[in-house]
């Protein structure tokens, strides 16, 4: 990268955007016309370094060889490039594109300036700081992610040979952030924190450390209401883009913001009105997965010690072959199955989602005849609800404990013998 700073000095941007300046001039928009000119401009400086074959540049940018003379093409393109890198310059002309032996390649010792390798060049310089002059390591750090805006070149996602080096920035990026907040930490600069973290989620929405360290620092500032809006708010959008539960360590956290809360409630009253369904939800109690498994525990516990009954009932979706539908009408008839399944049971009775295609319940305090009306009353209203045939509605009952298998049978004989 060239040493010089001067109003001449060609300006490179590639993180979040792309867009060569000299001085006010933006060279990139005067140029939009030729996208073949940048995409090879923007390759050989992700090469910087390397020498590329004229070959490797030929197959980049025109992988199907429709030119008829492709070596031409790109000789023309190299000439038209440099003469546009050279727009608005009252200096001797710079050879930014070097040609040798066949191949070409971006000069490092241009007078150019770039803000991934100036990027690049703060965090390491930090990360070499941080041990004997953390306080230099701070600000140094602060200055490399003032620089990251984005994605590097977020306008050619479409090209597989950024992959490596969006990947690369990106991890810079977050050790950056990861390696401020620990040394912003140490000092107890939890305001600081804070802000980072704010303007990392603007690029970064789903990185959990990055919440993680958010929610640390307002519980040190005692935040407890905004640390736990907070984790209301990231656990939800987690769940709802891309189908993930809170992690162990969000949960610690969580757990701590209501232990490290200092406004305790003596009133017990008080105490049960909180926990208590805000809407009053009309129906049987949705849960996901991991909380079914708990209460069919403590239910298995509860039926050991006193003898209830309680039954397991099985939905199942299918195609009358037995096979899974398409996910788009599965998912469409599940929610179909889901209001009919609340809508029939009682408020004590238990629903999860087991998977794609699966609901299981809870029916406690039931003999099996009585599960089984259960499940046909379900199964009449969602054949009143669903009028397609290509879904089928399959149920199982069974009981919690081996020994209702007494039970089980003996409803079973009953209503042989009364029909």
């Amino acid at each position: 990268m060239g040493g010089r700073q001067s109003g001449q000095q060609l300006k490179i941007y590639t993180l979040g955007q792309f867009q060569v300046k000299r001085g006010e001039h933006i060279i990139s928009e005067s140029s939009k016309r030729s996208y073949k000119l940048w995409n090879l401009f923007n390759y050989l400086l992700t090469q910087k370094g390397k020498s590329v074959p004229s070959g490797d540049l030929i197959d980049i940018l025109w992988p199907n060889q429709e030119n008829v003379n492709p070596e031409q093409a790109l000789r023309t393109l190299i000439y038209r490039l440099r003469q546009v890198l050279q727009e608005n310059s009252t200096s001797e002309p710079a050879m930014y594109i070097t040609f040798s032996q066949g191949c070409y390649s971006w000069n490092a010792s241009a007078d150019y300036w770039l803000d991934a390798e100036e990027f690049e060049e703060l965090c390491h310089k930090a990360g070499r700081l941080e041990d004997e002059h953390p306080e230099e390591a701070v600000e140094v750090y602060q200055q490399a992610i003032s620089l990251y805006k984005g994605e590097y070149l977020p306008e050619y996602s479409y090209n597989d040979w950024i992959t490596p080096m969006r990947n690369y920035y990106r991890r810079l990026y977050l050790e950056a952030i990861v390696n401020l907040t620990d040394l912003l930490k140490k000092e107890r600069h939890y305001a600081e924190i804070r802000k980072i973290c704010e303007k990392s989620f603007l690029l970064e929405p789903f990185e959990e450390e990055l919440h993680l360290r958010f929610l640390e620092a307002l519980i040190e500032e005692g935040k407890y209401r905004q640390a736990r809006a907070h984790y209301e708010y990231v656990t939800t959008i987690f769940y709802r883009e891309m189908g993930v539960k809170p992690s162990n360590a969000l949960m610690s956290l969580y757990r701590r913001i209501k232990m490290d809360d200092a406004s305790f409630e003596m009133d017990l009253g008080l105490i049960q009105d909180s926990m208590k369904d805000r809407e009053q939800a009309v129906g049987a109690f949705y849960c996901d997965p991991d909380v079914f498994q708990d209460l069919y525990k403590l239910e298995e516990r509860r039926v050991g010690r006193t003898g209830q009954s309680i039954f397991l009932a099985l939905l199942t979706l299918t195609r009358p072959n037995y096979s899974l539908p398409d996910q788009k009408t599965l998912a469409e008839v599940m929610d179909i199955l889901k209001q009919v399944i609340i809508g029939s049971l009682r408020k004590g009775d238990v629903i999860t989602r087991w998977n794609d295609a699966q609901y299981l319940v809870l029916l406690p305090g039931l003999n099996y005849e009585q599960g089984e009306a259960v499940l046909k009353r379900i199964q009449t209203r969602f054949r009143s609800r669903y009028k397609g045939d290509e879904v089928v509605l399959r149920l199982k009952l069974q009981p919690l404990r081996p020994t209702d298998q007494k039970e089980m049978a003996r409803a079973r004989v009953e209503r042989r013998e009364s029909v």
